[in-house]
């Protein structure tokens, strides 16, 4: 029998039988999807008849089931109760039959037709309408579209069938009204004749002609569009009735500028003439007196018809002058609060900058503590010079003597509300009481209880100096979830939502908790949309939360083709497949070749829960090859990086890495090409610490950046022997509104550990000089052999210059030594220069002049041009 029947049978006198036993009759997967909602029915106790319904609306919110049948058999130890899903049809795939108007990828694309939909009878209807609709804006006027489910392997097929009727073209096409009128407007008529007839475009075109006509003078113009269809002929008639009107005209009578003119001028057309039109535009000229110190300011509007014309008239009156004598204070005023007035003596006298001026002083005078306050503006009525008085009474300063929060149900510490404006010694400000009342209603609300109120009670002393504030809540009953349903998926496990979801099984509901899972399903990029809305909102105690989420596609290309000096044309293609297994594991495979021969193979695998905790794995290989005219080099490599956040903006990466260059059919010195090009082998752990607290990664004004690296290359994993380590630290101050200084330093230490071979590898050395060091020098010049140390320090001040445009001044110091032990102070190099940035959308292009300061006679000149995109440091 049906939940229903069962439901009604169960309702009778007899009271309820126990239950013996509950099981879902289904596959294996969805028993253990839907088991959970069934053990809502508990063994041993009455069946209850609202639970059973409360179980199959559950099964209902997955969208996957089209019944639910529920069979009970008695027997020696009670009831024993199946639960009997019956699949809906979910979409498999969208087929059309008929005349092939429309392809089936169109038609699901029309109707909004989603993977693994259900497709119910009233969802095919209207996709059915919308299809049909779609037709006849495409000229099939008489076209018909009905649709139905037909069972297919793994749901059912979404069946079209498509009754186009006959392609409707225009055939008479006329433009009719007064002979100017037509000349006008006929080159605008839309459909062409012979072309196919689509109402939009004949609508915009009537559109059209309504604005041309208005922008010639006829501000009560109209163009209707009249249609007349010969079904046997497949021809529609289609005539534009112009009826332009009286060519409108605009007189302002007493004060007004052309600009004022031209504002009322568009505001009339822009309404059409219209009464709400006419009158906007009289307030607009009244408002502009009245701005200008003219407080008696009047404004009247008639129409007069001359002839073909039809003359708007607008009579301002704008009465005499009056202006600000003096502006006086009385009371308990400050220099402070009386910078605030906008009101300034020998300016026009404007009642409504009044108003705003006695609001702003009674503002900021609440701001101080001043709850009582009060101002009033004292001026004469009239005009001529008038003297402004404002009268300050700001009451007595109030400060907070107690607040606390009292509920009857405390939130835990880490749930509680952190941050209340109002502080026990602080001002006592209205604004800010009522903020901290909506801080404990959210703070209590997103804890789960749904309906909870919270009331100021506010004591004064007797000479109100203090205020003892109390909170008090009325939490009422706390909400939490019943259950959690996850509808939608095609490809995707359930657990990977699951796991996303701040709002877990009979945890406490709240709206925080809500936002935040839908960001987080958001932020995992596999979802096109994703909806959480609760199954049944009435209910004060427990209710159940239904996660619905749409999967976009599972895979992504993306292609290019460049040119490069070098290389010549060269192209690149990226694939990236999503959501492997259904755990959001991810797979990127990216190759870029060119004509030269050369090739960069990248192949990189995602893994976003290691070791069963939210933190991402990489594995990234790559495999690179070039030949050139004076050598040829490979390189290979492997990657396996993750990374963990800590607390205070600190972030751990920890790496384990192999890489392999080698540089053959050559007998220059490798640096000749460029130490990227060097060959040799490193393989080992390394880990890097980072403290980031940057407003902006690319263009920072404030904030921190320290990073610190440590790298281990040993033999026994076919590496380099050798230990390598790296500090630099960055910090960034806005000294005005417009001026950044940025600090700098940089640390490298490197050794092997063979006392025969004390430089470390070319590749892992350290080298200084170009567009990010030692700006005087030209790419790594400074030691062109590179070290095993590395000092650098900097120091650039940057000031916005006009638009995106800034200018920078910067001075530099450091060198690289051969090995730790050959670090002297004394042999720093020095270089300062200055700059120009632009802000682009991809970062600060850059452009730099540095000069060395301590030339040497082994430099090749004594200066350096750079640029490039983004900051030095």
């Amino acid at each position: 029998m049906s939940a229903l029947v069962l439901a009604a049978l169960l309702a009778g006198t007899a009271p309820p039988p126990a239950v013996a036993s509950v099981r879902v009759e289904a596959g294996p997967a969805e028993v253990a999807r839907l088991g959970p909602y069934a053990a809502e029915i508990e063994p041993g106790k009455p069946l209850d008849p609202e639970r059973v319904r409360h179980v199959v609306e559950l099964f209902y919110a997955t969208g996957e089931y089209a019944d639910v049948m529920v069979e009970t058999t008695a027997g020696p130890a009670g009831l024993e109760v199946v639960f009997r899903p019956i699949k809906a049809p979910l979409l498999a795939e969208v087929r059309v039959k008929g005349d092939r108007a429309l392809k089936p990828e169109e038609a699901r694309r029309i109707a909004r037709l989603r993977p693994r939909e259900p497709l119910w009878p009233v969802r095919l209807d209207a996709a059915a309408r919308d299809l049909a609709l779609a037709l006849v804006q495409r000229g099939y006027l008489e076209a018909r579209v009905t649709g139905a489910a037909v069972p297919a392997p793994g749901g059912a097929d979404a069946v079209f069938e498509v009754t186009p009727g006959p392609r409707v073209r225009v055939g008479l096409l006329r433009v009719d009204g007064p002979e100017t009128a037509v000349a006008l407007l006929r080159e605008d008529a839309r459909p062409r004749s012979g072309e196919v007839f689509q109402r939009a475009r004949a609508q915009a075109a009537a559109e059209k002609m309504r604005k041309r006509l208005v922008d010639r003078g006829y501000g009560r113009a109209a163009v209707t569009a009249d249609e007349a269809y010969d079904p046997k002929a497949g021809r529609m008639g289609l005539v534009f009735r112009a009826e332009p009107g009286a060519r409108v005209e605009l007189e302002l009578r007493g004060e007004g500028t052309a600009a004022l003119r031209a504002r009322v001028r568009d505001l009339l057309q822009e309404g059409g003439l219209k009464s709400d039109a006419v009158e906007a535009a009289s307030d607009l000229l009244e408002e502009e007196a009245r701005q200008g110190g003219h407080r008696l300011a009047r404004v009247s509007h008639r129409e007069e018809r001359q002839g073909d014309r039809l003359l708007f008239i607008y009579d301002v009156e704008s009465g005499p002058l009056a202006q600000v004598a003096a502006v006086r204070f009385e009371g308990e005023s400050t220099p402070a609060l009386e910078r605030l007035v906008q009101t300034r003596a020998g300016a026009p006298l404007v009642d409504r900058k009044l108003t705003e001026d006695a609001r702003a002083l009674t503002r900021a005078l609440e701001e101080g503590g001043h709850p009582a306050a009060r101002v009033d503006v004292e001026v004469a009525e009239g005009a001529g010079y008038l003297p402004v008085t404002f009268r300050v009474q700001a009451g007595p300063a109030t400060t907070v003597s107690t607040l606390r929060v009292d509920s009857p149900q405390p939130l835990p510490a880490e749930s509680a509300p952190q941050e209340l404006r109002l502080r026990e010694g602080g001002p006592y400000r209205v604004s800010d009481l009522a903020r901290d009342r909506d801080t404990v209603v959210a703070a209590y609300r997103n804890f789960g209880y749904l309906q909870a109120e919270v009331t100021p009670e506010v004591t004064f002393s007797d000479d109100r100096e203090q205020v003892a504030i109390v909170l008090r809540v009325a939490p009422g009953e706390a909400t939490t979830v019943d259950h959690v349903v996850i509808a939608g998926l095609e490809t995707t496990r359930e657990a990977v939502v699951r796991r996303e979801l701040a709002v877990k099984d009979g945890e406490p509901l709240g709206l925080n908790r809500v936002l935040e899972s839908q960001r987080r399903l958001g932020a995992l990029g596999l979802f096109d949309r994703v909806t959480i809305t609760e199954m049944d909102p009435e209910s004060p105690l427990r209710r159940s939360v239904v996660v619905r989420a749409e999967e976009g596609p599972l895979t992504a290309v993306s292609y290019g083709v460049g040119y490069a000096e070098r290389e010549k044309l060269r192209g690149s293609a990226e694939v990236t497949r999503r959501d492997l297994f259904g755990m959001d594991r991810s797979f990127t495979l990216f190759a870029r070749a060119s004509f030269q021969p050369s090739f960069r193979l990248l192949a990189t695998f995602r893994e976003p829960y290691f070791l069963r905790r939210k933190q991402e794995l990489f594995v990234t290989g790559f495999r690179e090859e070039e030949d050139r005219d004076t050598f040829k080099f490979s390189r290979t490599g492997l990657t396996v990086q993750t990374a963990h956040t800590l607390p205070g903006s600190w972030r751990l990466i920890l790496r384990e890495t192999y890489e392999e260059t080698r540089t053959y059919d050559t007998t220059q010195d490798c640096l000749t090409f460029g130490r990227e090009f060097c060959p040799g082998t490193l393989s080992g752990p390394s880990a890097s610490l980072v403290h980031d607290t940057r407003d902006d990664p690319l263009d920072p004004r404030r904030g921190l950046f320290l990073l610190t690296d440590g790298l281990l290359s040993l033999h026994v994993l076919g590496g380099n022997t050798l230990v390598k380590g790296f500090v630099q630290a960055s910090t960034y101050q806005l000294l005005a509104a417009d001026v950044v200084v940025a600090l700098s330093g940089r640390v490298g230490l490197a050794r092997t550990f063979d006392p025969r071979q004390p430089l470390v590898p070319t590749p892992d050395r350290f080298f200084a000089g170009g567009d990010y060091s030692l700006r005087g020098f030209g790419v790594d010049e400074v030691r062109p052999g590179g070290g095993n140390a590395l000092l650098l320090a900097g120091v650039e001040l940057r000031r916005h210059l006009f638009r995106s445009f800034w200018v920078a001044a910067f001075a530099e110091s450091g060198n690289v030594y051969p090995l730790v032990s050959d670090i002297r102070l004394d042999d720093l190099r020095y270089t300062a220069g200055l700059g120009l940035r632009y802000k682009s959308a991809v970062g600060p292009l850059r452009f730099d002049w540095g000069y060395k300061l301590n030339h040497r006679p082994e430099d090749t000149k004594s200066y350096h041009l750079h640029f490039t995109i983004g900051h030095a440091f």
